[in-house]
């Protein structure tokens, strides 16, 4: 493993969090420039299979083979590779607050670069126990529900502690070389180098520099498979994130409340996404009048 910079672990982590349907779609975000392995599109409350040259807009969530790996270029130079089973959602990609990006990494590898050349953009990486806002840096993550590592290749970024109820701590910098590793609600420790552990499971591709594919695919577009609607299992994990990450899910998935099974798990894990309870048992929210059923009636219990 080479030393820090040019190619420890090369460019782009990033995630995939995009949310118009296909008829909505607004602008693109990124382009998918590079798919190994199995490649699953949540557009909208719809399934795809994704394939090399797919253009991808905010809401956008991708779902990478767990020996598979997808590469997003960004129209501002930015690069993310997913791989190993990520789990990734583009939000405001290009549109954010002062020109700020988000994307979302629930789970999984992730690798991103971000030059100067970028023309001051920010991007920021959300994960289930870390936020990360880089404006030209290259690293690479570990995502998951219980614990979050980040190395950060090259540049500086600002890295924040994310509680389990979403309370933000105080934020810090971080630069070339700092190894970051938040475990549960502990907090998180900042080493001179990865570990052995990090390096060994990590993707082989991260060693390198990624590599700059989008020029090849000017020309051409494809479009994603559709497949089904999706089922409750295939994005539960995102509907069971934390709430700035879910924030818009249940007008997207309001329609596959109607699915009786959909419905089911809705009620059944309720407690994990209480947003959903006026969906699912809206009388308990009707206007009360003489006439109105008495509370404690219909509705669930919780």
């Amino acid at each position: 493993m080479r030393a820090c910079g040019r190619g420890v672990l090369g460019p782009c982590f990033a995630a995939i969090l995009l949310g118009a349907c296909a008829s909505a779609f607004a602008q693109t975000a990124g382009t998918l420039t590079l798919v190994e392995g199995n490649v699953e599109l949540i557009r909208g409350a719809t399934l795809y299979t994704a394939t090399q040259g797919v253009r991808l807009g905010d809401g956008d969530i991708l779902s990478i083979d767990p020996k598979g790996q997808a590469q997003i270029e960004f129209q501002d130079g930015a690069i993310l590779n997913l791989s190993q089973g990520a789990r990734a959602m583009l939000t405001n990609v290009g549109s954010g607050a002062r020109g700020q990006s988000e994307i979302a990494v629930l789970s999984g590898w992730a690798k991103f670069t971000q030059k100067k050349s970028s023309k001051g953009a920010q991007y920021r990486y959300l994960t289930p126990r870390a936020e990360i806002t880089t404006g030209d840096a290259t690293a690479v993550v570990n995502a998951g529900d219980g614990s979050t590592d980040i190395y950060i290749e090259s540049g500086v970024v600002r890295f924040s502690e994310i509680g389990r109820k979403g309370v933000q701590r105080i934020a810090r910098d971080a630069k070339g070389g700092d190894f970051i590793v938040r475990r549960g609600e502990q907090p998180a420790t900042v080493a001179s180098r990865p570990s052995a552990e990090f390096v060994k499971n990590m993707p082989r591709h991260f060693r390198d520099d990624l590599p700059v594919l989008l020029d090849r695919l000017k020309n051409r577009r494809s479009e994603p498979k559709r497949d089904h609607e999706v089922t409750y299992a295939e994005v539960e994990l995102w509907l069971k994130a934390r709430s700035p990450i879910r924030r818009n899910f249940v007008k997207r998935f309001e329609s596959r409340a109607k699915d009786s099974e959909f419905r089911r798990k809705l009620i059944e894990n309720l407690r994990e996404h209480p947003e959903w309870d006026k969906v699912l048992f809206p009388e308990k929210y009707a206007p009360k009048g003489p006439n109105s059923p008495k509370s404690g009636q219909p509705g669930m219990q919780r």
